[in-house]
């Protein structure tokens, strides 16, 4: 039973670490954000979802947090401030095209489009009201 406690407390720790890297991030999303002219905590939200709050296997092993695609499956980043900015250009586009709702932003971007629409909304909410600090 302790050493079940022990490694589950360890695993808590690794994980709480590691959404610490989107909150990180916030400095360059909201840059992008500005610069791209789209909404932050939307960027934000994005990339707590795709990323598992910074512990999947494509952030951690290619600085991919927003589960961005390329031709060969998920893109591979030189560092996640730069997968910020291709997520934020790409959101730009997006509402260049006339993709302002996250409906329709959804099609664009994912296959399980009302999950995902769902899912990021939570985030969103989560975001705002401060559950991972408060938001400037």
């Amino acid at each position: 039973m302790r050493a079940t406690m022990t490694i589950l407390t360890g695993l808590m720790m690794v994980l709480a670490v590691q959404a610490e890297v989107v909150t990180a991030l916030r400095p360059a999303i909201r840059e992008a954000a500005t610069k791209n002219g789209v909404d932050p905590v939307l960027m934000e939200a994005i990339m707590r979802y795709e990323s598992a709050n910074g512990t999947s296997s494509a952030a951690r092993r290619k600085n991919n947090l927003a589960g961005i695609m390329g031709s060969r499956g998920q893109r591979r980043y030189e560092t996640k401030e730069a997968c910020v900015q291709d997520l934020a250009r790409l959101l730009a586009e997006y509402r260049s095209k006339g993709r302002v709702t996250l409906v329709q932003i959804s099609r664009a971007y994912c296959s399980s489009h009302q999950k995902w629409v769902n899912r990021v909304t939570t985030y969103m909410g989560a975001i705002r009201s401060g559950k991972w600090g408060q938001y400037e």
